[in-house]
């Protein structure tokens, strides 16, 4: 080995670190410095536009809110007093006199003399007198009337008359406010006011009405009525009209019944328009073709009391037990008292309801066949259906 070998001068030299130089340059800093004072910029107007709809929408769905709930509020409980209801409904209501002597209220339902009233108040037909809220009296012509529904329109001249706001009986609430105007003692005490609630919706009512017997559909109140009332409008706290006062029961205090507007309404109109209801399949009222006869619906093998004498009657089936026959009936001569009308049509009946919905089913001059256990034995008898109206 040489000696520059042993010097090490034939050996990789030791290499020395590469040296950095390091120099601050203050305007790329102040570039990235403005750069990122942008971007931290953007995201906060993107976080600030964030908050700030979110604010928005909050605002806006409690504006909402408040308003639902006023208007709501606003349904519910209304915006007129009941001095204010009278006074914004009294001008368009009148009072009926009919020769007969029957007193009761209308409402306008056309500013060119057409009125809304009950038909058992206008159906003697003659000599129909209204008084207007001004006092002036004036004939009146009946239009035309629906005997089922009990509604009737009257006429009468001139034009110009304020016209009753027709409300929604849709919307009805049992509680809501139930305000009534009308002539209760005719002209004694007419332009009454009287106040109360919806005491009960869709009341099934059974009527007696031009020789038939059927069933309303009804609004119940307590609001006080009487018979001068019949035909005049029972509103709610917007003075808007929901019903037509029709019915009191007698017996009893505080349950005066009203006709629903909508369906009464599309009976008024047709009869505005056409003279007659006839094409109109009405929503309120359903007719029930009579026989003429006295039922109570009876058991297999009970006894029950026949009369106050204390006749006593054994039940051979179920059924409907025939108790009185009317003279005038459609029954008279065919059903017999004792009979057990045990079907109808071909159709069981064992309640006194089993009858009443298959009646229902058919027409005044209809034929339908009894099927009656007599004496013994099942016996068939056809009956026509009439109109009168003593069926118990």
């Amino acid at each position: 080995m040489s000696e520059q070998e042993m010097n090490g001068e034939g050996t990789q030299r030791e290499q020395t670190p590469t040296s950095y130089t390091y120099r601050w340059n203050y305007g790329e800093q102040i570039a990235y410095d403005n750069a990122q004072g942008q971007k931290q910029k953007k995201r906060g107007v993107a976080v600030y536009a964030i908050v700030m709809t979110a604010v928005f929408l909050a605002c806006f769905a409690l504006l909402c809110g408040v308003l639902i709930w006023y208007h709501n509020s606003d349904e519910s409980h209304g915006g007129m007093t009941t001095s204010e209801v009278a006074e914004a409904v009294s001008p368009s209501t009148v009072l009926i006199y009919a020769s007969s002597g029957t007193y009761g209220t209308g409402f306008f339902i056309g500013s060119d003399g057409y009125i809304a009233t009950n038909y058992h108040v206008v159906q003697a037909r003659e000599n129909i007198e209204v008084t207007l809220y001004s006092g002036e009296v004036l004939k009146a012509e009946l239009v035309g009337y629906s005997a089922p529904d009990d509604l009737a329109v009257l006429k009468i001249k001139g034009n110009g008359y304020p016209v009753a706001v027709i409300g929604n009986s849709d919307a009805l609430r049992v509680g809501d406010v139930a305000i009534a105007i009308g002539n209760p003692l005719g002209v004694d005490a007419s332009w009454t006011t009287t106040q109360g609630i919806i005491s009960a919706l869709n009341r099934e009512v059974t009527v007696t009405q031009a020789g038939m017997i059927g069933e309303l559909t009804m609004i119940q109140t307590d609001a006080p009525v009487n018979p001068g009332n019949s035909g005049g409008p029972l509103c709610n706290d917007r003075g808007e009209v929901i019903g037509v006062i029709t019915l009191k029961m007698s017996d009893y205090e505080g349950m005066g019944l009203a006709i629903p507007i909508n369906g009464a309404m599309e009976i008024l109109n047709a009869i505005v328009k056409t003279g007659s209801a006839d094409g109109v399949q009405s929503s309120i009222s359903k007719v029930r073709p009579t026989i003429g006869i006295g039922v109570r619906e009876v058991k297999k093998g009970e006894t029950y009391q026949y009369d106050s004498k204390g006749t006593f009657f054994t039940a051979e089936r179920d059924g409907v037990w025939v108790v009185t026959v009317d003279a005038t009936g459609a029954a008279y001569g065919k059903l017999q008292v004792h009979d057990i009308i045990i079907a109808m049509d071909g159709n069981a009946v064992t309640t006194q309801a089993d009858l009443t919905a298959l009646l229902y089913e058919h027409r005044v001059g209809d034929e339908v066949t009894f099927t009656v256990w007599r004496s013994g034995e099942a016996v068939s008898v056809k009956v026509k259906l009439g109109t009168v109206s003593n069926v118990k």
